[in-house]
Formats: C-alpha cells, structure tokens, sequence
C-alpha cells in the first residue's frame, strides 16, 4: 500500500484523476448532480496539474478545486434539469 501512497503524493495529476473517478462513482450512487461538478473539478485540476498550469502546491491545488466545484454546481445542475424535463413523461397523455 506504500507503493501506491507513494505514488499518488508524487503524481498530483493522476491523485486529481482518481478523486475524479471516486466523486463519478459517488455520483452515480447519489444521483442529485452535487457531486458532478466536484468531479469535472477534479479533472479539471488533473489536467492543468499534468500540464503542469498550476503550483505544485497540493493546498493551492485543494483552493483551486474547490473554488471550481462549488462555481459549477449551478450551471451543471440547470443543465442536468434542462436535460431532465426533454426526456418524455410516461404519466401525461
């Protein structure tokens, strides 16, 4: 398992890539759209930190992703729900 921590604290990329993975599988489970939006967030800091865009700093890292999740939250929400009300409803005649 050191191996692995190791790793990750050496790889902020593919640490950001894989809190990306886990907030997309806590998603599927929890369907709301909360937790899209930290994982786009997540992925996106992944990039920019594989491209290495941002400080090396995993606590400047930490701000810039949480600074993106919470900013994404609305504007992915109103998408899903626009998505949402296209699909057809069973109910109505």
């Amino acid at each position: 398992m050191s191996e692995l921590q190791e790793l990750l604290a050496n790889n902020h990329a593919l640490a950001w890539a894989v809190l990306g993975v886990i907030l997309l599988i806590a998603e599927v489970m929890a369907v709301g759209g909360f937790f899209l939006s930290f994982s786009a967030a997540a992925f996106v800091v992944a990039g920019a930190a594989g491209l290495s865009l941002l400080p090396e700093d995993p606590l400047w890292q930490a701000v810039i992703f949480a600074a993106l999740g919470v900013s994404l939250i609305l504007p992915l929400r109103r998408m899903i729900r626009r998505h949402l009300d296209k699909t057809p409803d069973i109910n109505r005649y």
